[in-house]
């Protein structure tokens, strides 16, 4: 009798973990529908009082988008479990309404109206970690929600460049009908996300508890683990803006690359990036030690920095090829990127034994991230730099990868004085 009842615990236990990973998934990538589907056009035939016109939309959505994660530092990390369902719906039907105003505003007009698109769904990320977040499976149950960053953004794209080419939809309205297609599985993600909100004692032991974090506990957080955060924004903010600028461009690098016309080329070399990356991601959940496992995410962060520097210089050298130096680059800046979504961030909350929540770690670097990003646009955009796309990200990868490298060694050297001089800390990692 008691082993069949340990059997349907585990049983129910696996049935829960498939239930949120796969809810997860699909709630994201509802989401990316909305946000992603407009960057299968090209819109090479307009431009924006002299500026190229698609890095105009890109710029004014990363800027709403960007306000949004500012927002959500507050609301994300003060957000209470009943009210989750209502914004997430709320802000994803914003999100496409404006992208039905994109499609029939006067074009000097259409930037603004992806401003507002990106102005709701910044949020969207955090309301869904917090389904998952604080489990003592949390890395597997991350990795498919990380999934959407690698695979879905490719699929979206996809699915709009099919729309366009076999039913001749026009740039303008493809993004809105991509999103409609997505919607109902964004519902009906949301009902799966929901079925499997309680989180277990045993969760609670291994991660801490997650509570909503107020202004005052926000700032505690700062006052007494700031210096480390500090380092882990600073690496987690390059990846961002690498990671974002090859992705709100892949179609234009691969058009330079001679692949114009193979739309399947975005997602086929997106897969073995995504499969690769969340099973080694997925992994972390087979490390109990909460140290051990935050410091293996910095440790598989260093190699990946010097692999996206050294495979970016052999492709300036012509010793592989383009499809070669995206999956492998590709790699180098998703790896690290979903090991702060799957294991650092997380990690670190757990090992400090803080009772608050990832998303306030989360939407403070993910602010400051596509703060960053916006930058480089700008950048790229007003400088009069005649670099190509394919240029500008060689040399944007190996910049940030050298220093993220250093920055990833020195966070590691901090929080082991931290852990060296605090007597208070040592016991709780040993408890």
């Amino acid at each position: 009798m008691k082993n069949n009842s340990s059997v349907n615990i585990s049983s129910t236990s696996r049935y829960s973990t498939i239930w949120l990973m796969v809810g997860a998934f699909l709630c994201y990538t509802g989401m990316y529908a909305v946000r992603k589907s407009f960057l299968a056009g090209q819109y090479s035939e307009l431009d924006f009082y002299g500026f190229d016109y698609k890095t105009v939309l890109v710029i004014s959505q990363v800027l709403g988008y960007m306000l949004s994660k500012f927002v959500g530092i507050k609301m994300v990390s003060e957000m209470k479990p009943e009210f989750r369902t209502k914004y997430l719906i709320s802000l994803v039907t914003f999100g496409m309404l404006m992208l039905l105003l994109f499609a029939f505003l006067p074009n000097n007009l259409k930037p603004l109206a992806m401003f507002f698109n990106g102005l709701p769904l910044g949020m969207i990320f955090g309301l869904v970690l917090s389904y998952i977040e604080g489990r003592k499976n949390t890395e597997l149950l991350a990795a498919a929600l990380s999934a959407t960053f690698i695979f879905s953004t490719g699929f979206v794209k996809t699915v709009g460049l099919w729309l366009m080419q076999w039913f001749n939809v026009g740039e303008f309205i493809m993004p809105f009908l991509t999103a409609l297609l997505f919607f109902p599985v964004f519902l009906a993600s949301i009902k799966m996300l929901n079925k499997e909100q309680v989180r277990t004692q045993e969760d609670l032991d291994q991660r801490t508890e997650r509570v909503p974090m107020n202004s005052k506990e926000r700032m505690r957080f700062l006052r007494e683990h700031g210096m480390v955060f500090i380092g882990l924004v600073v690496v987690y903010v390059l990846l961002t803006v690498v990671r974002d600028f090859r992705d709100n461009f892949i179609v234009e690098f691969w058009a330079e690359l001679g692949a114009d016309g193979k739309p399947e080329l975005v997602t086929l070399t997106e897969i073995p990036v995504a499969i690769i990356v969340l099973i080694i991601a997925a992994f972390g959940v087979l490390i109990k030690d909460n140290k051990k496992a935050f410091q293996w995410g910095i440790y598989l962060s260093i190699a990946c920095c010097f692999t996206i520097i050294l495979v970016t210089w052999m492709f300036e050298k012509q010793a592989i090829s383009p499809v070669w130096w995206m999956i492998i680059n590709g790699i180098g800046l998703y790896l690290p990127y979903i090991l702060f979504h799957c294991m650092i961030f997380e990690r670190f909350l757990a090992l400090l034994r803080f009772k608050g929540n990832v998303g306030f770690l989360f939407y403070t670097a993910d602010a400051l991230g596509y703060t960053g990003s916006v930058g480089v646009l700008l950048f790229k955009e007003f400088s009069n730099t005649k670099v190509t796309w394919v240029n500008f990200l060689t040399d944007l990868t190996q910049f940030s990868g050298i220093v993220m490298l250093l920055v990833c060694v020195l966070t590691l050297f901090l929080l082991r004085i931290k852990i060296k001089k605090s007597p208070e800390l040592r016991v709780k990692l040993n408890s």
